[in-house]
């Protein structure tokens, strides 16, 4: 059976939360360490998170969850929900810009090498992440528990299927 598609999302968040602190551990670890077989175990999840289940994540929201989210907003008068969910998309793009950079790192460390693995881009990364989550968990998915009919959730959950 599908899990309902917002809990899926909330518990998405979850997971995130895991690997930002996994990849914090890291950089630590990085730094005290070096690239030995911990490393590079770690580097390989945390690739594979952000590049699968992280990757389809935004894809639910940005292709299917906001506009459909945005349209009910603008029906409903709720500007401030529009707004966050333009605010949110922004973000996504700027999470992806510094998921690219450390991406490229991660895979040199995956791959046993020690490449300049910066601590304060990490802790930018996670920062970023955090605030984002916090806002979509605060703002967004509530406001689409309310909107939302059974019908349009049970598509939402359809097309979150269909991405796996």
């Amino acid at each position: 059976m599908t899990q309902e598609p917002l809990a899926r999302l909330e518990s998405c968040h979850e997971r995130i939360e895991r690997r930002l602190a996994t990849l914090e551990q890291l950089a630590g670890h990085l730094s005290e360490r070096g690239a030995d077989g911990i490393a590079k175990a770690t580097a390989r999840d945390v690739l594979r998170y952000f590049d699968g289940e992280g990757a389809r994540h935004h894809a639910d929201e940005d292709g299917d969850l906001f506009p459909l989210l945005r349209g009910r907003a603008g029906a409903l008068g709720r500007s401030e929900i529009a707004a966050a969910i333009d605010e949110l998309e922004r973000e996504h793009g700027v999470m992806e810009r510094q998921w690219q950079r450390l991406r490229q790192k991660l895979e040199v460390v995956a791959a046993g090498g020690s490449p300049a693995f910066d601590e304060d881009e990490v802790a930018r990364f996670a920062w970023i992440y955090r605030r984002h989550m916090e806002r979509e968990g605060r703002l967004v998915l509530p406001f689409a528990r309310e909107a939302l009919t059974p019908e349009e959730r049970a598509q939402l959950a359809a097309r979150m299927d269909a991405r796996c």
